[in-house]
């Protein structure tokens, strides 16, 4: 679970947005993803970056799970972890 403004990222079979401000859960990602691993917000960005061991890939959204993408699928082997720093790009 990863925390940033007050809100939560929770990542299990999905990925939700838990607004504990106004007790809201939203669904970002919830088709196509079989076992997420890793997690990284860009919160200056505001997306979202993800492995899942299950897919072999890394993928991104915005936060919003809006403008999915895979950005590896080639070469990786249960990718479990991932670090970005929104600041250098």
């Amino acid at each position: 679970m990863i925390c940033f403004e007050y809100d939560f990222i929770m990542i299990s079979k999905l990925i939700d947005l838990l607004m504990l401000y106004v007790a809201v859960t939203e669904r970002i990602v919830s088709s196509d993803i079989e076992s997420p691993e890793g997690i990284a917000v860009d919160w200056v960005g505001r997306n979202l970056y993800w492995t899942d061991k299950g897919t072999n890939r890394i993928e991104m959204s915005r936060l919003n799970g809006s403008s999915r993408r895979v950005l590896i699928s080639d070469g990786l082997q249960e990718p479990r972890a991932i670090v970005l720093d929104p600041f250098e790009g």
